[in-house]
């Protein structure tokens, strides 16, 4: 059965946003997967606006960072590493040091050094360097490790940036070498001034790449407003095969949207009216994967069946032919 993008009940551009972990599109801005040589984990929103979000990197055990975008409630800031006001970022993360050195969670905290990173350039961060030493347990046996926490500040897009990267001393050498890194990636997302159409192509990677994270979620409104305003899309509703009849599942309507987001990566880079349902289909069973490796959906009995074929081109066929159950 086929009908319109219209009452489903939802709430080279592509190749170049392949790698988009999250979309802000308020500041117009695109995280790719891997920072610096860490990959995305998650992204969170906190309730309290002026505290805005934290994208979180990992690689391994050693290694980690987040990237914090806020307003603090103030209404403007001024661009740059050195605003008046910029020393409250680094206040907030020596508060937040000390209370775990007096929750004896850490020990050793101490302040390294000051620099401005890069050295040149139209965007620089001012950088600070501390050091303390955590417990950790190492083959059975409790021991003391010393890390490295550099700090990264930048005022740009109304917002403040800040930077907190995390690596043991031991590792030091790789540690520069991955903040090097890291810094000049972060400087691109933040002046790349991405046009509306790189952001909706990054926003259908985040959603399928991690559904039911806040990056997920948000760049799935962002697609099903596109999706309302192209009346041509065709939508294959036998393929949502939600348990119980139509009854659907929790985050299932995550989905829904991870269709229409494998539809809108091949109709709107080539501005095309129609088209991508096989690539819908698709995009959808790999939403799926992602959903149940984290555990954000129950199972679905179908789709378990579907992801496992190796030529989901090919299934798309011979599903959208197959004759309706009586």
């Amino acid at each position: 059965m086929k009908c319109r993008v219209v009452l489903l009940g939802l709430m080279g551009i592509h190749g170049a946003m392949a790698d988009a972990a999250f979309v802000d599109f308020d500041l117009g801005l695109i995280y790719p997967q891997e920072l610096g040589g860490m990959t995305c984990l998650q992204v969170e929103k906190y309730d309290n606006e002026a505290l805005g979000y934290t994208v979180f990197f990992k690689k391994g055990e050693t290694f980690s960072s987040d990237i914090s975008v806020y307003a603090l409630g103030r209404t403007s800031i001024a661009d740059g590493c050195k605003p008046p006001d910029m020393d409250v970022v680094f206040e907030s993360v020596k508060t937040e040091m000390e209370r775990q050195q007096e929750a004896e969670l850490i020990t050793e905290f101490r302040k390294k050094g000051a620099a401005v990173v890069p050295k040149k350039g139209a965007i620089q961060f001012a950088n600070t360097v501390y050091q303390y030493t955590e417990s950790r347990e190492i083959d059975g046996i409790d021991g003391f490790v010393p890390r490295i926490l550099s700090v990264y500040a930048l005022a740009a897009h109304n917002n403040f940036f800040k930077v907190q990267f995390r690596f043991d001393v031991a590792e030091a050498k790789m540690g520069r070498a991955m903040s090097e890194k890291l810094i000049m990636q972060l400087v691109q997302t933040i002046k790349a001034g991405n046009a509306e159409d790189a952001l909706l192509m990054a926003g259908c990677e985040a959603l399928i790449n991690n559904p039911s994270d806040y990056a997920g979620r948000i760049a799935g409104r962002q697609i099903w407003d596109k999706a309302q305003t192209m009346g041509g899309l065709n939508v294959y509703t036998h393929l949502f095969v939600w348990p119980d009849g139509y009854r659907k599942p929790k985050n299932a309507d995550l989905l829904t949207a991870a269709y229409f987001a494998g539809m809108l990566q091949i109709v709107v880079p080539q501005k095309l009216d129609a088209g991508g349902e096989k690539e819908g289909f698709i995009a959808m069973l790999k939403a799926y994967e992602n959903m149940r490796a984290s555990g954000d959906i129950d199972s679905i009995p179908q789709l378990d069946q579907w992801v496992k074929n190796a030529d989901k081109y090919a299934l798309f066929e011979e599903l959208l032919y197959a004759p309706a159950e009586e």
